[in-house]
């Protein structure tokens, strides 16, 4: 028999004695990590019946970094309510209703009730070939603040926005003895009129998963804009008529009417054209992938954001690099984190991994481990060096041993620390 609804209700606590205790004693586990700085305590209600969902949440957050009262954020309750509705003449169309009351930074609060309708018809093929999708959305705010510099305090405050976006892409296809390529130029266009929340101090980036959003902040962004990327795709074919993806290259840039100061700077959004944001990843046959994401300025003169991850496997040993860069608008970050591993046998395996800090440029960490595993059980001894100094966190020397029982869970030694 069918399941009418799903209903799930779960608990979280998490409380610590002192604010480095995590890092002093290396605790590392499902529930929390040693870099953890933000304490949640949460509780919460989940219910889907259909096209229908319920929500009700109660949070509270602490900063351990924070030796102030206003460490503590309270986030109760909320309660999100969805809808969905769907017919073959107007497509697919969405409800959704969100209320919250947040208290933060002591004295400050903010009671707010969204209610957003999306509105998606099914997407058209016309006989050239163009796939067209139009998207609009309507979005109503009601709230009352005190205490805060960027809602309007000490009075009820309606808001009612909207937003409609138009996309059309052309994909083609070319067929060849042992790939296939795919090429798809992208076209965009959305316009909303108004004004809007100012956000300028937010943490937005720009990237290409999120180019062809309608909407890329918690509010509707107004103006008017064009997008404009492409997508390319080599496909190697294998055996048993499947394929494996060989090459993607993923490129675009917003070009805005006008300039919005009230759209976060390191999202590059706020300007009349954006970062040049694309992606690019390549698969070595057997052997692993790389994968590039990168931001340039609109200059062309400028590589704001870089971004590399590597995974090489050459039989029994295993390479990985991961290297971020960030400047100007986006951030400051920059380091490189490498890592190899051995394996001995079907069982055995050695692991050496370290991290630089190019913008102190220092090395953070580096660790060594040894790792077995087998049917039942997998254990491991690591030694992990680090370079980092917190409040009554020094530098230091710890050595752990760890045992997992399938599938039952795991065993951890406490950490035997040499400072």
């Amino acid at each position: 028999k069918d399941k009418l609804y799903d209903s799930n209700l779960s608990i979280k606590v998490q409380r610590t004695s002192n604010d480095t205790y995590f890092r002093v004693h290396d605790i590392n586990t499902a529930l929390v990590d040693s870099e953890a700085t933000n304490m949640e305590n949460k509780i919460s209600y989940n219910f889907v019946k259909g096209n229908t969902t319920f929500d009700l949440t109660g949070t509270i957050y602490e900063n351990l970094r924070d030796d102030s009262n206003s460490r503590y954020e309270y986030v109760l309750p909320n309660i999100l309510f969805g809808k969905s509705f769907f017919t073959e003449n107007f497509g697919f169309l969405d409800f959704k209703s969100n209320a919250v009351h947040r208290t933060y930074e002591t004295n400050k609060h903010t009671t707010m009730l969204t209610n957003d309708i999306i509105w998606n018809p099914v997407s058209s093929i016309t006989k050239a070939g163009f796939v067209n999708t139009l998207e609009g959305m309507v979005k109503n705010t009601n709230y009352e603040a005190k205490n805060t510099s960027v809602y309007k305090d000490d009075q009820t405050v309606n808001e009612v926005s909207g937003v409609i976006s138009f996309k059309s892409s052309l994909p083609l296809k070319k067929d060849g003895v042992n790939f296939s390529k795919f090429f798809s130029p992208n076209f965009m266009i959305r316009y909303s009129p108004g004004h809007m929340r100012n956000l300028s101090g937010d943490d937005i980036t720009l990237n290409y998963s999120n180019l062809f959003s309608t909407n890329k902040t918690s509010v509707i962004e107004n103006g008017l804009s064009t997008i404009l990327g492409f997508d390319y795709k080599i496909n190697e074919k294998m055996e048993n008529n499947t394929s494996r993806e060989k090459l993607s290259i993923s490129l675009g840039q917003v070009f805005n009417h006008e300039e919005n100061k009230d759209i976060p700077s390191k999202s590059s959004l706020d300007q009349k054209m954006s970062d040049i944001v694309g992606e690019i990843n390549y698969n070595f046959s057997e052997i692993g992938q790389i994968n590039y994401k990168f931001s340039l300025d609109h200059n062309l003169n400028d590589l704001n954001y870089n971004e590399v991850a590597t995974s090489l496997n050459f039989g029994k040993i295993g390479f990985n690099l991961d290297y971020l860069e960030e400047q100007n608008h986006i951030g400051n970050e920059n380091y490189v984190k490498a890592g190899i591993s051995l394996s001995l046998s079907d069982n055995n395996k050695l692991s050496f991994e370290t991290k630089k800090n190019f913008r102190t440029d220092s090395t953070e960490l580096y660790d060594m481990s040894y790792q077995y595993i087998n049917d039942c059980l997998t254990a491991g001894i690591v030694y992990r060096r680090e370079f980092y100094e917190d409040n009554d966190v020094d530098q230091k020397d710890s050595l752990m041993f760890k045992i997992t029982f399938v599938p039952f869970g795991a065993i951890k030694s406490p950490s035997f620390i040499n400072p």
